[in-house]
């Protein structure tokens, strides 16, 4: 029997040190159902409940459900979820494969109301992205979730700190992308003005981050430029607010990472469930 609605499916391959992402789910509970009956999953599972109340038996122990509830599931944790009246679970769920799990155990924790709307607006740019292969539409899916996994781990304590922090490169490199007087600045002299050679730099970045810089550099101009979009922002307009002098090139460009004229990206359907 199908217990819940999935509001959102994507399945992904998003890789941590130690750490793989297999897929996230937006579930929302199904009328008639009141009640999952005890049963284990061969992976780690991390349960974010948006909405909704219950009580969730695991370990062999019974703990109060709410929003905002993180609840962290290593393999073969039994587990059972029993709702409550009113309004019904919405939850987010992320699959993984996660070395240092069992280690961990289960555990219940909470987000902030910070940590839960900026959950809520990731989902939403989720939701925005474009059903489509492209390497692009692709990457800026997996910086979403890697957000969404990020704040779920720093509140279930699940990563080391070592393992979470932003290396100082990272974020010095970041900020020079936002002092850039062009909107798509040359890589090789923003590596040379923090004192690196470029390729060992790149190196550096595709360990720390998963992208080469000139992805990274893409990657962040993207989610700006499509955020505009989404929100029916004209082309024009949203070449002046980028920095962007020139309205074909920006065209050509942003056709380059997503295979989509801007205008046909707005207009593009959403992510959907499958």
């Amino acid at each position: 029997m199908k217990h819940y609605r999935p509001l959102l499916l994507q399945e992904i391959d998003v890789r941590l040190p130690g750490v793989r992402v297999r897929r996230l789910r937006l579930n929302r509970h199904l009328p008639e159902v009141d009640l999952l009956a005890e049963h284990v999953h061969p992976f780690v599972q991390i349960l974010c409940y948006l909405s909704g109340s219950g009580l969730m038996t695991a370990s062999g122990r019974t703990y109060e459900i709410g929003p905002a509830s993180v609840v962290f599931l290593p393999p073969h944790c039994m587990h059972s979820f029993q709702e409550t009246p009113g309004r019904r679970p919405l939850f987010l769920v992320l699959d993984l494969d996660w070395r240092g799990a069992v280690k961990h155990g289960f555990s219940i924790s909470r987000l902030s109301l910070s940590e839960a709307s900026g959950i809520k607006r990731e989902l939403a740019e989720v939701t925005k992205i474009p059903d489509s292969s492209h390497a692009s539409c692709q990457l800026l899916m997996a910086a979403s979730i890697l957000r969404i996994l990020d704040a779920l781990l720093r509140t279930a304590g699940g990563l080391p700190e070592r393992q979470r922090e932003i290396p100082a490169f990272v974020r010095r490199f970041d900020r020079l992308l936002n002092q850039a007087k062009t909107p798509l600045p040359e890589i090789a002299p923003l590596a040379a003005q923090m004192g690196y050679q470029m390729d060992y730099l790149n190196r550096l970045f595709k360990q720390a981050t998963g992208q080469t810089l000139r992805e990274y550099r893409d990657t962040q101009l993207l989610r700006k430029a499509s955020r505009l979009l989404r929100e029916k922002a004209r082309v024009k307009d949203v070449c002046e607010t980028l920095g962007f002098l020139d309205q074909n090139y920006f065209a050509r460009w942003f056709k380059k990472q997503t295979g989509l004229q801007p205008r046909a990206y707005a207009e593009a359907p959403p992510a959907k469930a499958d």
